[in-house]
Order: C-alpha cells, then sequence, then structure tokens
C-alpha cells in the first residue's frame, strides 16, 4: 500500500499504538501516498508512520493521534 514510498519504520516505540492516542511529537509522520487519498480522500491531510513490525499508523498531524492502523 506504501511500498512506493521509502519510509525507515520506527523502531522504537514508547507508547501505546492504538486508535484515539496521542502520539509524540518526536515521531516523523510523513504524507499519505496519493494512491491512497485516491482511494480514502478524507484522509488528505493525515500523516503516517511505519513501525518496526509492519503495521502502517496513520495520524491526524493538527492533534497528533492516531485514527487508524494497518496491519502487515
Amino acid at each position: 500500500m506504501v511500498k512506493e514510498v521509502h519510509v525507515e519504520p520506527v523502531k522504537e516505540v514508547d507508547f501505546t499504538v492504538s486508535v484515539g492516542v496521542k502520539i509524540p511529537k518526536k515521531v516523523r509522520l510523513e504524507p499519505l501516498p496519493p494512491r491512497i487519498v485516491k482511494i480514502v480522500p478524507q484522509y488528505e491531510s493525515y500523516r503516517f508512520f511505519i513501525l518496526a513490525d509492519g503495521r502502517i499508523v496513520i495520524v491526524d498531524p493538527s492533534a497528533f493521534t492516531i485514527v487508524y492502523i494497518i496491519t502487515a
């Protein structure tokens, strides 16, 4: 789903990875690829990061909260 974008996985996670959780601002967020935004247009302003286990975590950058988690 995001294979066309090279993103370094987040290896050290000191927060709970769950929808609604506020993440630390130190986590580097990437823009969602256009292909995903085309499928889910309401995610256009959202960002994401990838965990070392392959999960893709979609974040609302205005609140730094997790809105969706895609399991690899």
